[in-house]
């Protein structure tokens, strides 16, 4: 045993340890959050201004091409555009940030730091995002009470708890491509510039394939079957079932859903479980293998 690793610890003291560590990068994020108070009114107002211009586009085009949406998501545009944007910010939250916190360590000169600390490589990724969870995951609220109490948007809520979980399986999945984009950064020494797995997901193939708009039954058909290849789809398709009024829970929209012979939310969650189940890991091991790479070349920190 050599002196840097010290006494065992039990499997119990271990995760107590990085429990205790993750709670003090939460503290140390909340009070760096909480300190740039005009940043939370301009966030307040982008959030307002985001929504409002979807939301005026929406009303111009409900009366004239509800029909669009087809019979599985019900007629409200309002409900429909509110379930896409409060859901793609909790995307672009997991799949974008692990990069972006990852990239900022490194330029601020503090990630070999944290990792001669005795934690676990991967408690810096996570403990880093809780500032991007203080910032985004709010939006789900102000959002829905924008869309609900300003523009008419509905939602019934007696499938809570099934949206809960196709949330947490779009989650883990959305992380998974996170930890993937954010090994690059070591992996492949894409410091600098666009990166290129969150480019093709988030904002090439989400932005315009996924459906947060508009449903994707008005791409041509190629293009919906590229579509599935996201989660963005599947969560977007489940949780407009299951909250928004009028909708449909067995009208096939996504073009896997006319192959199976599954109702249309078992394909979903079939879809959100595998690939959570590949992501995850994936993620985490392409992510461990670049931090460990730049440990063997000195590179883990940039030296001022």
């Amino acid at each position: 045993m050599t002196p840097r690793e010290g006494p065992p610890r039990s499997v119990a003291g271990h995760l107590r340890q990085e429990a205790a560590t993750l709670g003090a990068f939460t503290l140390r994020e909340y009070r760096i959050w909480q300190s740039y108070r005009v940043n939370q009114l301009m966030w307040l107002t982008n959030i307002f201004v985001t929504t409002l211009l979807f939301f005026l586009m929406g009303r111009m085009l409900t009366k004239a091409d509800a029909h669009l949406m087809g019979a599985a998501y019900g007629t409200n545009y309002m409900s429909f555009i509110v379930v896409g944007i409060a859901v793609n910010v909790f995307l672009y939250t997991n799949l974008a940030d692990p990069y972006t916190r990852i990239q900022r360590v490194y330029f601020n000169g503090t990630m070999d730091l944290f990792l001669l600390s005795p934690m676990s490589i991967y408690t810096p990724l996570l403990g880093l995002m809780t500032k991007s969870l203080l910032d985004d995951y709010p939006r789900l609220l102000v959002v829905g009470a924008f869309g609900i109490f300003l523009f008419g948007a509905a939602f019934r809520f007696q499938h809570w708890l099934a949206a809960l979980g196709f949330t947490a399986l779009l989650l883990a999945a959305a992380f998974g491509i996170g930890a993937i984009s954010a090994s690059s950064f070591y992996l492949l020494n894409i410091k600098r510039g666009t990166e290129p797995v969150r480019f093709i997901v988030q904002q090439l193939m989400a932005t315009l394939l996924a459906g947060t708009y508009y449903p994707v039954t008005v791409l041509p058909k190629p293009l919906q079957w590229v579509a599935c290849l996201i989660p963005h789809a599947y969560a977007f398709d489940a949780l407009r079932r299951l909250m928004d009024p009028g909708a449909h829970m067995n009208a096939p929209v996504l073009p896997i859903q006319k192959v199976l012979p599954w109702a249309p939310l078992t394909v979903d969650a079939v879809a959100l479980s595998l690939m959570a189940a590949v992501l995850l890991p994936l993620g985490f091991l392409l992510y461990g293998r670049g931090v460990e790479k730049a440990r063997r070349n000195g590179t883990l920190t940039r030296w001022q």
